[in-house]
């Protein structure tokens, strides 16, 4: 179980990652515009923590995405 949690937590972060990247936004940038702490944002794209609900939902409004889209991939 833990082997696919982290394999979920590095997918989703890998995703986050590119998606912010498309729109050529900074870490710092970002997590302003997301309304998250920069340290945050940075331990999530790395998939070194369980993601809330609230703080994923505030990840796709900031990259003006539908939430789905951030768990379109594949584990």
């Amino acid at each position: 179980m833990s082997e696919i949690n982290d394999s979920f937590k590095i997918s989703l972060g890998k995703k986050i990652n590119a998606l912010r990247l498309a729109r050529s936004l900074g870490v710092r940038e970002f997590a302003l515009i997301a309304e998250i702490e920069h340290h945050q944002l940075i331990n999530v794209e790395k998939g070194r923590v369980d993601v809330r609900l609230s703080t994923l939902l505030k990840i796709a409004k900031g990259l003006n995405v539908p939430a789905k889209e951030l768990l379109d991939f594949e584990v």
